[in-house]
Formats: C-alpha cells, sequence, structure tokens
C-alpha cells in the first residue's frame, strides 16, 4: 500500500511539474492579462472532453456564436454562490444565439457532475483533469470568466471571483456587439 501512495504522490507532483513548466515557458501572458489591458486577442485552444455528455466539445466548433466561458470546480465557494445565477443568465440568452461552456478542473467527475445537478447547470461543460488551459487562459483561480465574440477573440472584460448577472449581462452586451 506504501508503494501505491508513493507512486500517486509522484504522479501528482509530476502533473504538477508539467502545469508549471507550461506557465512559465507559455506564449507570453495568458489572455487575461491581455483582456485586462483592454485588448481583444484570439481565444486559445479549447477542446476537452464533455463532463455533462459523451464526446468533446471544441470552441472552434462555436465560431460565429458568442460565446461565454466560465472556469469552476465543484469545491470552490465563489463558484457555488455564483452557479445558478450563470445558468439562468445560460437559459435566458440560448434564445439569442448566446453559448455558455463550461471548464471544470481539478475535480473527479462525479464530484463535478453532482455540482451540475445541485446548481441546475444544463449548459455545455467540459472537463480539463488537471487544469492545463490555466496558463493559456492566464486563470489565477476560480472562478473566472471569458467572454468570446462571434470572431472567435476574447474580448473585455473578463470577471474573476462570482459573476454578478449584471457583470454577466455587460459581458455578453459587448461580445454581440464586438
Amino acid at each position: 500500500m506504501r508503494i501505491v501512495r508513493v507512486a500517486v504522490v509522484a504522479a501528482v507532483l509530476g502533473l504538477l511539474g508539467l502545469l508549471v513548466w507550461d506557465v512559465a515557458h507559455g506564449s507570453g501572458p495568458g489572455v487575461e492579462q491581455k483582456v485586462d489591458k483592454g485588448r481583444k486577442v484570439p481565444a486559445p485552444k479549447l477542446d476537452l472532453p464533455r463532463l455533462d455528455a459523451d464526446g468533446r466539445l471544441s470552441l472552434a466548433s462555436l465560431r460565429g456564436k458568442v460565446v461565454v466561458v466560465n472556469f469552476w470546480e465543484s469545491y470552490c465557494v465563489p463558484c457555488k454562490q455564483e452557479a445558478r445565477r450563470v445558468a439562468d443568465t445560460a437559459r435566458r440568452y440560448e434564445k439569442r444565439g448566446v453559448v455558455f461552456v463550461g471548464v471544470n478542473a481539478f475535480d473527479t467527475k462525479r464530484a463535478a457532475r453532482a455540482y451540475l445537478g445541485r446548481y441546475g447547470v444544463d449548459y455545455p461543460n467540459i472537463r480539463d483533469g488537471v487544469g492545463t488551459t490555466f496558463g493559456r487562459w492566464g486563470v489565477s483561480g476560480v472562478p473566472e470568466t471569458f467572454f468570446i465574440d462571434r470572431h472567435g477573440r476574447v474580448v473585455p472584460p473578463h470577471i474573476t471571483g462570482p459573476a454578478s448577472t449584471k457583470d454577466l449581462e455587460n459581458g455578453i452586451r459587448l461580445a454581440l456587439n464586438s
């Protein structure tokens, strides 16, 4: 049993090391820093397994639509505080062609799926088990929310922390008008 524990700890440390290396050797600052300076930047590649359904979901498949990307974790208290509000906003804007995509990381599938059910989250969610996308996006904590226009560009503003309905609607409006 001790050997298994050591192997698991070594695997986790190895993955953490890869994440740190990716962040340190990435192509400059993440999207977050650029968007917070008022720039529109191409959305980084995001192509991950679905958490809420079979298959994969890619941002490239949503080109031509406004997309709201929300990074979250099931044990994150601020994520829980915003979950129903984000889900309600997603349902209201669905008819206007706005697509919400949740990105879950650092969770088990079971915990993440339970969170989706508990908070009524029914928009598409994808799973980034070890958070490899965080560096490219500049995610420094969760929740964080980004807005992508119809041209595939991340547009200001980006939301750090729990999103209010007003913040979500403002970001969607700006992405729709971009």
